[in-house]
C-alpha cells in the first residue's frame, strides 16, 4: 500500500510543504505534540499516525505490517478512523479525538482544527459507486459532528459549525453552518 503526498500546484493545503514522507517525522510529530498540548489521547493518535505513515513509506512489509496495528488500534481503542494514506500537513489539532472518520484519500493542509465525531469523506451512490472525496485548504476548523462528503473543497481558514452537513464547496475564510451547511459570511481575516 502506497502512501499518498502532497505534490503539484494542485495541491489543496499545498502552503505547508512537503509530506512526512519526505521530511523528518520528528519535526512533523513534535508540532503535533505542541498544538496539542493537554491532550494526551490526541497526542497519541498523531503520534500513531505520523510514524504510521512514516513506516509504511520507508519500512517495506514491517512498515505495512505497522499500520495494519495502527489501524487497529485507533479503530478498537479510541475510535478513530485516520488512515496513513491521508494527507494532512502538520500540525492537526485534535480536539476530543473520538469517533473521527477520514476517508484515505482526503487531502487537508497545515494547522486544520478537528473536533469530536467528524467525518471526512466521499460520496456512495446507490449503485455502489464513490462519487469524489472532500478536500481541506490550511487553518481549516471543523466543529463537532460535522460531515464534509463529496468532491468539495473546504477553502483556507473556513470554518465549518457544529452538527453542519457540508454537500458545496466553501470559499477560503468562509463561515458555513446548517443542515445542508450554507456560508453565512466570509471573514476578512482572523
Amino acid at each position: 500500500m502506497r502512501s499518498a503526498q502532497v505534490t503539484g500546484d494542485d495541491a489543496p493545503g499545498r502552503a505547508h510543504g512537503p509530506s512526512v514522507q519526505e521530511s523528518s517525522l520528528w519535526a512533523w510529530t513534535t508540532q503535533d505534540w505542541a498544538v496539542n498540548a493537554g491532550y494526551t489521547d490526541s497526542r497519541l493518535v498523531l503520534l500513531w499516525y505520523r510514524s504510521a505513515q512514516w513506516a509504511i513509506a520507508h519500512g517495506g512489509f514491517p512498515g505495512r505490517v505497522y499500520g495494519a496495528v495502527y489501524r487497529l488500534l485507533c479503530s478498537l481503542f479510541i475510535g478513530v478512523e485516520l488512515p496513513p494514506e491521508a494527507v494532512i500537513g502538520p500540525r492537526l489539532r485534535l480536539f476530543h479525538p473520538h469517533a473521527i472518520v477520514v476517508n484515505p484519500a482526503v487531502r487537508m493542509g497545515a494547522d486544520c482544527v478537528l473536533r469530536q465525531n467528524v467525518t471526512i469523506g466521499n460520496v456512495t451512490r446507490r449503485d455502489g459507486t464513490e462519487k469524489g472525496v472532500a478536500s481541506l485548504g490550511d487553518g481549516v476548523e471543523l466543529g463537532a459532528g460535522c460531515v464534509v462528503v463529496g468532491d468539495v473543497h473546504v477553502g483556507d481558514h473556513a470554518r465549518i459549525g457544529a452538527l453542519a452537513l457540508v454537500l458545496e464547496s466553501v470559499p477560503a475564510r468562509g463561515v458555513a453552518v446548517g443542515n445542508p451547511a450554507r456560508v453565512v459570511r466570509i471573514d476578512a481575516g482572523r
